[in-house]
């Protein structure tokens, strides 16, 4: 549970949840399966309501990981942009995407 998460009341979460839950038929509005995990349309973390129903809706445990896993995944800094370019653009002109040490190692060179 996150930090954002905590804050909601335990009692009121419990009602608000079931009613998401009777609305949505207990079926996942992504693929129509057998659902009950309610999930926040628009996360908490970046200014989602917690209590709007229009943000709340019933998923399956493994659409609310994959949209979980998705939303708290972070763009790269340009240094981590950078190194990722420069690693890719390494491992392009060894062919085998080895650096010229392991390339050495596999080939038997001494490289003490």
């Amino acid at each position: 549970m996150s930090r954002h998460h905590v804050k909601l009341n335990a009692g009121r979460w419990a009602r608000v949840r079931r009613r998401v839950l009777d609305a949505g038929r207990w079926r996942c509005a992504e693929c129509g399966r057998y659902g009950n995990e309610v999930d926040h349309v628009k996360p908490l973390h970046r200014g989602g309501d917690a209590w709007d129903a229009a943000n709340l809706q019933v998923l399956c445990k493994r659409h609310h990981i994959e949209k979980t896993r998705s939303e708290n995944r972070r763009e790269p800094t340009p240094a981590e942009a950078r190194w990722r370019e420069l690693v890719q653009e390494l491992a392009g002109r060894s062919g085998t995407g080895l650096s010229s040490a392991q390339q050495q190692t596999r080939e038997g060179v001494d490289l003490v």
